[in-house]
């Protein structure tokens, strides 16, 4: 039998037990809900306590605490924050915190937030703007609140730091101050700890040092003081029972070891409260100063060490010092002349125009330079060579004088001397060259001369035959043959024999009359050159002494050259000391015969001598050319010094040059040069001064030794 069920025949017992089940279901949660809150109403109670409290906190602190979106909209503010950002009417709930900012920028405020979010945690400062118009520095700290789902939030406190900023920022200006001074600054300066590690160092240490900051950090800085005098700082300076710490002189070394000098000074550094934390270390570079006390030192030394005589005066030439060389020359102790003026050494040899001249170039600011005879504390003349010139200070005013003087009393004698020596060497030279120029013409003087004897016996018998001839003539007279008296007139009148003594006895005589002339012209020329002991100069003619000088000179070279001549035959006198000029000329033609001598032994061929002689404006001058081997460069520097001579031994004495150089240069206000060519030959250019030289400037030998006579 099928019974017929309907849905809500089935549906009707799940239905009941549902019902059953959500009454029971409802009955429960309504037991746990009663059972919940009857356990949390003191929780809750509690937490609502403690939020009051906190908000209590929050409201009563005197700190602003807000919470922001990120956008910086404010979502809550404190009561602090509210009286002092806007009105007492107005809220900053719902502002955005970036109008308050004093500079008005809402991207400073989103920028802030960001760099919060990413670090979960940030510290700024900003101005704020005031609800009374002023402004305040806030220090805030703020965190980020991360809620699901949820722009992210903020929570800001800040708190018034205008004071601290304040003090911060004149800390910053005095420290930028600071920082500008000392890298500008030319000292080197380093800041310390108390156990000296470094702390600072500024740009010119580094300079100083040549090092960077790792060089000098730490202790590394004092690495830089010399070995030798490191130990010894450290304890002056850095000693806690040292009580000296000041300046000092002392030495350093670079990164690259060079030694300079520094003035180094220490300071104690305080804090605010006077206590001492550390140490400021100055240090400034002295090596130009040293090296000039040095320099100041060694010359201080030198100059009273040296042989030559130094003065030095004020600005109205009072002698404010003088050396030991002064002392020893002139008899005067050095008390005894500073404040003196100078003319306590005048001898009365120079006249007024002679200091005119000196005084006239030196307060022009030149130097001048000159010889005069002074006179020794004793009385005695003394001749000396001296300089003075201007002391000007580092602006170029002048200050005062120097002058640094020789004495050359002996100098001069020795001189003489070898002048003298010279000469006679010299003339020894010539002797046998002298002695065959004057033997060869009075050989065939001696040879006619006995010619013509032979041939006065000849003429004499002769004429004894003619007398013996007419007497035998007369006793035959009246004899008509008369064959004998032909025969004995030819015998006795032999024409070729007539003709022969009528031939050479002229020519022997023309000879014998120029053989004496040689001898004359040579003893004329050697007399003409020699002048001994002369010490006066006059007007005399160049070209007569270059021919003198040829003429004796002649054996040295005729066998070797010729000498030709372009003489200009209008030059003027030349004021000169004859003997002196002679000596130059002379020895310039031997010279060049030497070489010449050399290059005719290689080739056989002879060489020549060139003079020449002409006017070039107020100066005469004289070219002695010669076809030699020439002079190396490095020979030509030094052939006017004294004993130096490319010779071989029993050539010379190395003393022609350098004479003829003194003769020229110094006696006669002149000058010499030489122009070579290695293989061509060489010029010697003499240039002499047609009137005497300025009489108050370089004095010649000649007439410093006239005056002290």
């Amino acid at each position: 039998m099928v019974t017929k069920v309907t849905i809500e025949d089935v549906q009707a017992p799940f239905i009941r037990a549902n019902v059953i089940v959500f009454s029971v279901g409802i009955a429960v949660t309504l037991f746990f809900l009663f059972i919940f809150f009857r356990l949390s109403e003191p929780i809750i109670q509690e937490l609502q306590e403690s939020e009051q409290k906190y908000r209590d906190v929050v409201e009563g602190a005197s700190h602003l605490i807000l919470r922001v979106w990120e956008n910086g909209t404010i979502l809550f503010a404190n009561s602090y924050a509210n009286d002092l950002l806007v009105q007492e009417s107005e809220t900053l709930v719902g502002q955005n915190l970036s109008q308050f900012l004093a500079n008005g920028e809402a991207d400073g405020v989103r920028d802030i937030l960001k760099n919060m979010i990413l670090s979960q945690k940030i510290r700024y400062e900003t101005e704020m703007r005031l609800s009374n118009g002023s402004s305040k520095w806030i220090a805030w700290g703020a965190r980020g609140i991360s809620k699901k789902g949820q722009p992210l939030e903020v929570l800001c406190i800040g708190s018034d730091s205008t004071s601290e900023h304040l003090a911060n920022a004149a800390r910053r200006e005095v420290e930028e101050r600071f920082r500008g001074i000392a890298k500008a600054s030319p000292v080197g300066i380093v800041i310390t700890n108390m156990a000296g590690d470094l702390l600072y160092a500024n740009e010119q240490m580094h300079i100083l040092t040549g090092g960077s900051s790792v060089n000098l950090a730490g202790r590394g800085w004092i690495q830089r003081l010399h070995p030798e005098e490191r130990s010894q700082v450290l304890a002056s300076w850095f000693s806690s029972s040292s009580k000296q710490k000041t300046r000092r002189e002392l030495r350093m070394l670079s990164c690259s070891g060079d030694i300079f000098w520094v003035l180094g000074q220490i300071v104690e550094l305080k804090n605010s409260t006077d206590e001492v934390v550390g140490n400021v270390l100055t240090f400034t570079d002295i090596t130009q100063i040293k090296e000039a006390e040095l320099a100041k030192s060694r010359l201080s030394a030198a100059i009273e060490q040296a042989g030559e005589m130094v003065i030095i005066t004020d600005m109205d030439a009072n002698i404010t010092y003088v050396n030991p060389a002064f002392e020893r020359t002139t008899g005067y102790k050095r008390e005894e002349v500073v404040g003196q003026n100078p003319r306590i050494l005048k001898s009365g040899a120079q006249d007024g125009a002679y200091y005119d001249g000196l005084w006239g170039t030196v307060t022009q600011g030149n130097v001048w330079s000159g010889r005069s005879l002074n006179r020794k504390k004793n009385g005695q003349n003394y001749t000396q060579d001296f300089s003075i010139g201007p002391i000007l200070d580092d602006g170029g005013t002048l200050i005062g004088y120097v002058g640094v003087a020789r004495d050359v009393s002996d100098q001069l004698v020795i001189e003489a001397q070898l002048r003298q020596s010279q000469k006679l060497e010299s003339i020894g030279e010539l002797a046998a060259g002298i002695a065959h120029e004057i033997n060869t013409p009075t050989q065939y003087v001696s040879s006619n001369i006995q010619f013509l004897k032979d041939a006065f016996v000849t003429y004499s018998k002769t004429i004894a035959d003619s007398h013996a001839f007419v007497e035998k003539v007369q006793a035959s007279a009246g004899i008509e043959s008369c064959d004998w008296v032909r025969d004995a007139a030819a015998s006795l009148f032999d024409e070729k024999e007539l003709q022969y003594l009528a031939e050479d006895i002229p020519q022997a005589l023309d000879e014998s009359e120029a053989g004496l002339k040689r001898v004359t012209e040579i003893v004329r020329s050697v007399k003409q050159l020699a002048h001994p002991g002369e010490m006066h100069k006059s007007y005399s003619e160049l070209n007569e002494i270059v021919k003198h000088a040829v003429t004796v000179s002649a054996n040295e070279w005729k066998y070797v050259a010729e000498v030709s001549f372009d003489l200009d035959d209008a030059l003027p006198p030349v004021y000169c000391l004859i003997g002196e000029i002679g000596q130059v000329v002379l020895n310039l033609i031997i010279n060049g015969a030497h070489a010449i001598e050399k290059v005719k032994q290689e080739t056989g061929e002879p060489g020549e001598i060139s003079i020449r002689t002409y006017a070039a404006g107020s100066m005469v001058v004289l070219e002695i050319t010669d076809t030699g081997v020439g002079i190396p460069d490095d020979v030509a520097e030094k052939i006017f010094d004294p004993f130096f001579t490319t010779k071989e031994v029993g050539k010379g004495t190395g003393q022609g040059l350098a004479i003829a150089h003194n003769v020229v240069v110094n006696m006669h206000g002149g000058a010499i040069d030489v122009i070579t060519e290695m293989g061509v030959g060489t010029t010697f250019v003499v240039r002499l001064p047609f009137e005497p030289e300025d009489e108050h400037g370089d004095a010649p030998l000649s007439r410093v030794v006239e005056s002290d006579g």
